[in-house]
């Protein structure tokens, strides 16, 4: 098999979450093709991804001792022929995956702000020289959108030292990799994918279309499921939802699988609960919950766990779940909504849903769940019925006809 052929294959093999397989790949390219670096940067780049997936610090560290390895191996072969585009490239791109994982994993942010710089600069320099190589603008894309998701409390530093991110620049860069790269155009759109699903004010379809083609190209896989259902639950499709993530969790038997379970059984959980099924939503969420490690940001779930608790009649187990919504949030950067979910669940446990809160929910998971004319419908027929004669005030009457 030529090398191109053994890259292909062994992310075919990443996307497929048979991590062995592509690590057995990538190795006989080093075997086979011992002076090309491209066997070693690719064995990093599955413990890249693993990382990133379960935030085990055991792989991180591996990752980094690899990424580590690579980039002496790319200054090595620099140091005898500096004009070798693709050792200058792979350690581009190598600065840039490790700026990303140091800034998802809440690690040092001069770190990650420093390995961003470095390929960004690399990364620009090759292309300058190649405008044509394409893999290329993967890395400078990732990270300006990695620097670009840095709150603003912290971007003060990064624009001190000289670094700047910027989504819509970032987009644009990962739109050339995913259309015109040689080995990135897959991981550039599933980039595309997460970062947009990340941005979840925008109701974008060309997210959820590009999911859709890369679950065309890889239908078996559970991790791809899991992205493509995500981005339709936030587009506000739910019930096609169910049957993908429950196919996921059937086809789950690779590399990760404790973290598909965690992250299928959110979106199950996520799906039911906006299908005002507080019962299935109960039973999915405390599934998810047994695969959530100290490091996860759970507090959204454990909140509407709560909700759904409360929901069903039972207070008691709703206080239970409230009262675990985490507080610690030291030295985190991305935990604002952690916080807030923290103040929503000591609100809670201070003052049990009204009657009004519990008729505004149900109305607000036909809304969004893109069930407008049902959400308007359910309201009106509050207004027409004997239910408004539960509320007294004026502030809780004018509340239900705001939402009709």
């Amino acid at each position: 098999q030529s090398i191109d052929e053994l890259i292909n294959s062994g992310l075919a093999d990443i996307y497929n979450l048979n991590f062995p397989s592509a690590i057995s790949k990538f190795k006989k390219i080093q075997t086979e093709y011992p002076n090309d670096i491209k066997g070693y940067f690719y064995e990093s780049l599955v413990y890249f991804y693993e990382a990133l997936g379960t935030r085990n610090e055991a792989i991180y560290e591996k990752y980094m001792d690899l990424s580590e390895n690579l980039i002496d191996k790319c200054e090595t072969i620099l140091d005898k022929n500096e004009n070798d585009l693709d050792a200058f490239y792979y350690k581009g791109q190598t600065h840039s995956y490790r700026s990303l994982l140091l800034l998802s994993l809440n690690k040092s942010l001069l770190k990650a702000a420093s390995n961003g710089s470095d390929g960004y600069r690399i990364l620009s320099d090759i292309i300058k020289r190649r405008p044509d190589y394409y893999d290329a603008y993967m890395g400078l894309g990732l990270y300006k959108i990695a620097i670009g998701y840095v709150p603003e409390k912290f971007k003060w530093l990064l624009n001190f030292i000289g670094f700047d991110g910027n989504l819509k620049e970032g987009y644009d860069l990962l739109l050339k990799s995913s259309q015109s790269g040689r080995y990135t155009k897959t991981d550039s759109k599933i980039a595309l994918a997460f970062f947009s699903v990340q941005e979840r004010e925008e109701k974008d379809q060309r997210t959820v279309q590009m999911l859709k083609e890369i679950l065309n190209q890889f239908p078996e896989s559970p991790i791809i499921k899991i992205l493509y259902a995500g981005s339709l639950q936030l587009s506000g499709v739910i019930d096609e939802t169910i049957p993908i993530i429950e196919d996921a969790l059937i086809k789950n038997t690779g590399s990760m699988q404790n973290e598909i379970k965690k992250s299928g059984y959110a979106l199950l959980g996520n799906a039911y609960f906006k299908k005002n099924d507080y019962v299935n939503a109960i039973k999915n969420l405390e599934e998810h919950l047994k695969y959530v490690v100290d490091e996860d940001r759970y507090n959204i779930t454990m909140y509407n766990l709560g909700l759904a608790y409360e929901l069903t009649g039972d207070r008691n187990k709703a206080i239970e779940r409230y009262k675990k919504v985490r507080d610690k949030f030291i030295n985190e950067r991305d935990g604002e909504g952690e916080k807030m979910f923290y103040k929503f669940a000591q609100e809670r446990i201070s003052r049990p849903l009204s009657e009004l809160d519990k008729l505004l929910v149900k109305g607000m998971n036909l809304r969004e769940s893109g069930m407008y004319k049902e959400s308007s419908d359910y309201y009106k027929n509050i207004i027409s019925s004997n239910e408004m004669d539960k509320f007294n005030s004026n502030d809780e009457k004018i509340r239900i006809y705001m939402e009709a």
